[in-house]
């Protein structure tokens, strides 16, 4: 059953009545309205942006500008040959020898880790709920868990 003619009209009535609404205001910025204010919003934006350009970031390029045309490209701009010296060949391979058995020691670790973690992964069990989301068990006892966890962390 629908509600009578009346009925309609005292729904209106009170709508307009409980929003403070008339029915000869408007609700609010239609499309053209609304296009309008982001336009002028936009071409704020604009002006600001062409306003910094050209107070800082010209005044900046010519200031840099006339701080290199007094450099003369000829001058080196590497140190003299006496400030450099060159490594001692036996201090590099023992540096050498130490990064690359650090190297070899944590691919290890990260071997170890690796099939520690697969086996980790392994005791995960499924619970299915019947009123929930199923979830994952992790199936250990007290001594395995404090294990791994003072062994990766």
């Amino acid at each position: 059953m629908s509600p009578s003619y009346s009925e309609t009209l005292d729904f209106m009535i009170a709508f307009f009545e409980d929003n403070n609404l008339s029915p000869y205001d408007t609700l609010g910025m239609n499309r053209t309205s609304l296009q309008n204010v982001l336009n002028k919003r936009l071409d704020a934006v604009i002006s600001i942006l062409r306003q910094v350009e050209e107070t800082q970031l010209k005044a900046t390029k010519k200031m840099l500008r006339f701080l290199f045309q007094g450099i003369e490209d000829t001058k080196p701009l590497i140190l003299e040959k006496s400030t450099i010296t060159k490594p001692i060949p036996k201090a590099e391979n023992e540096a050498l020898i130490y990064y690359r058995n650090a190297y070899f020691k944590q691919q290890a670790e990260l071997i170890k880790l690796k099939h520690k973690f697969k086996d980790t992964i392994g005791k995960f069990k499924l619970v299915k709920k019947t009123f929930s989301s199923n979830i994952y068990s992790l199936k250990v006892s007290e001594q395995e868990y404090t294990e791994l966890k003072n062994n990766v962390f």
